[in-house]
């Protein structure tokens, strides 16, 4: 009777777990669906603007229509291109595939992103830091990238103007992991900007989506790892962890 009664309560918080899941995934995506329409709501506002002006002026015969005709059109073509950005971001983050993952050195990884900026901006200085001999990591090279690609080019854009260093180091942990830090010398996050980070759509640069960062944390955990915001005092720092191949386990 203690085994029945047991496997029965195991059996109800198996299917407590598996509710709380989904319930979590159909909060987070109401507010995703509820992000992206207030995302797509503001470009429409300059357009129906643009195109009240350019039918008020026609009407009235305005001498400076051709004027007003080029400025509202690039008004116009301006944010249809906002528009068609947000969703292709959405489509993303909506459609990512499942990782295909394979063992990858930490070393190429991190080669292999610093060689996408082969000449840096002026005032800019690329760091490479990666522990010898570090353990193969079980990843899909590709999504791995371009989680990279995101947080050198975050670094990159946080530095803007003024000049400064970005690091990007690789050093193992004691928990199976490796770890991959992005690092800057700019201005760092806001504190109240902190909690919000990897947020969908929340963003603190012109033009931004707001999805980079969603995306590239949903890679991370979908490979059985995690990235965080570990920036502290001057600077922004992001780690991307990633569990270390089986067979380097075994050896370990």
């Amino acid at each position: 009777e203690l085994v029945t009664a047991f496997d029965a309560m195991s059996a109800e918080l198996a299917l407590g777990r598996a509710r709380l899941a989904q319930a979590e995934r159909v909060a987070a995506w109401r507010e995703v669906a509820r992000r992206l329409a207030h995302e797509i709501k503001n470009p429409l506002t300059p357009i129906a603007m643009s195109v009240e002006t350019l039918r008020d002026a026609k009407e009235a015969g305005r001498a400076d229509f051709g004027e007003i005709f080029d400025e509202s059109t690039r008004a116009i073509g301006e944010e249809v291109r906002r528009l068609k950005k947000i969703v292709d971001e959405f489509g993303r983050f909506a459609r990512l595939p499942p990782p295909e993952r394979a063992p990858a050195a930490p070393e190429e990884l991190v080669q292999a992103v610093l060689a996408l900026f082969p000449e840096p901006p002026a005032g800019v200085t690329l760091r490479r830091e990666v522990e010898p001999g570090l353990p193969r990591v079980h990843a899909d090279r590709d999504q791995v990238l371009q989680v990279l690609l995101n947080l050198v080019r975050n670094a990159l854009e946080a530095l803007g103007t003024r000049g400064g260093a970005v690091t990007v180091s690789a050093q193992g942990l004691a928990e199976g992991l490796v770890a991959i830090t992005v690092a800057d010398t700019g201005p760092g996050v806001a504190a109240e900007d902190l909690a919000k980070l990897f947020e969908p759509y929340f963003t603190t640069k012109e033009g931004g989506t707001g999805l980079g960062l969603a995306i590239a944390r949903r890679i991370a955990e979908e490979h059985g790892g995690a990235l965080e915001y570990t920036g502290s005092g001057r600077g922004a720092a992001f780690t991307l962890t990633l569990p270390v191949a089986e067979e380097a386990a075994k050896a370990g």
